[in-house]
């Protein structure tokens, strides 16, 4: 089964009052990929704000550390205190296919988000990332040939290592994108960033030290990306010329603070983004509580498609990116100030 979040809405919020539970509170249990990374912090803030205002719940958090023991561990300690559901974010989808068992053998409802585990038999909000990974890619080769039509797209991309879900949402589409412009375009290397800025920007040092040629990075999250902006810019590169190219193109996932800055100045070549946070930890928080109050099974597959939208230097505005941070990621400063200082 499978809905859009606007189905998912109406399906599950015509009654938002509180549900009881035995002790007269529902609480709901929260364990994001990791709290290191704005996106996962404000997709948890988001979750809490949401689940206490339209149903009066409260949320438990345990941070997944980014490490497929801390997510189980996290998921053990939620069930032993007993909450009414489960919201789980973990590329581990061995781990996540154990932590839903666990779950379910305890009589708790237990969603997934973005990876689901290795068999589809619990709800799960999906971000349709691979629609806008595709456009991403598209985009970057045909701004990289439209200045540069005689070089054909070499790409390098930094992955998280290994995960098969990321590479079908994310790092495939991206280079399918690119390959839709340029049919000829040259996947050069794949490396694990590590979902970090340092790593990234060692891995990316390396890599173009023996690519030099490398013209379109994409980082599978931001802080991988940036951590190849370093790099350029290290190796004397990382321009453009008023959002013409001249060394390279990076795109990254997740359209954060750190990553607008960036897209909007255009003397920086990284350009392109894309996220969600608000759909998600709506549709998380409505799911849980379909499933809580019996309009949605607990054993079966029932997918929420949420929308990632990709932003770019070229199609966007600075003011769309500023209308985007304020919703979901609580931005109050002045984005288009921000960008003017670094020119």
């Amino acid at each position: 089964m499978k809905k859009t979040l606007l189905a998912m809405a109406a399906a599950v919020t015509l009654s938002t009052a509180p549900v009881s539970a035995a002790d007269g509170e529902i609480v709901l249990g929260k364990v994001p990929f990791t709290l290191e990374h704005a996106y996962h912090q404000s997709v948890v803030r988001y979750f809490e704000g949401y689940a206490k205002k339209e149903y009066g719940a409260k949320t438990i958090v345990v941070d997944g550390q980014s490490s497929s023991e801390s997510a189980l561990s996290a998921v053990e300690n939620l069930i032993a205190q007993k909450v009414d559901g489960i919201a789980l974010h973990s590329p581990d989808i061995a781990m996540s296919e154990t932590a839903v068992t666990m779950a379910k053998k305890a009589g708790i409802p237990i969603v997934t988000t973005l990876m689901f585990p290795m068999s589809k038999s619990t709800p799960h909000v999906q971000p349709r990332e691979d629609i806008s990974s595709f456009r991403m890619g598209e985009v970057a080769a045909t701004q990289w040939l439209k200045a540069h039509p005689d070089k054909k797209p070499r790409v390098a991309i930094l992955n998280f290592g290994g995960f098969e879900q990321i590479a079908s949402l994310r790092t495939d589409p991206f280079f399918r994108g690119v390959q839709s412009v340029s049919a000829d375009a040259e996947l050069v290397t794949v490396q694990n960033g590590g979902g970090s800025t340092i790593t990234s920007m060692d891995v990316t040092l390396d890599i173009l030290q023996a690519n030099p040629d490398v013209n379109i990075i994409f980082g599978a999250n931001d802080d991988m990306a940036l951590g190849a902006l370093a790099a350029t810019e290290q190796l004397g590169r990382g321009r453009m010329d008023n959002g013409v190219p001249l060394t390279e193109i990076i795109a990254g996932v997740d359209a954060g603070e750190n990553a607008m800055v960036k897209i909007f100045n255009p003397n920086c070549s990284f350009k392109l983004s894309h996220g969600q946070v608000r759909d998600n930890g709506i549709a998380e928080v409505d799911t849980l509580m379909g499933m809580i109050k019996g309009d949605i099974p607990t054993d079966e597959w029932f997918q929420v498609d949420t929308e990632s939208p990709t932003f770019d230097y070229w199609n966007n505005s600075i003011r769309e990116a500023q209308a985007f941070l304020e919703v979901n990621f609580n931005f109050d400063k002045d984005l288009k100030a921000m960008v003017a200082k670094q020119r």
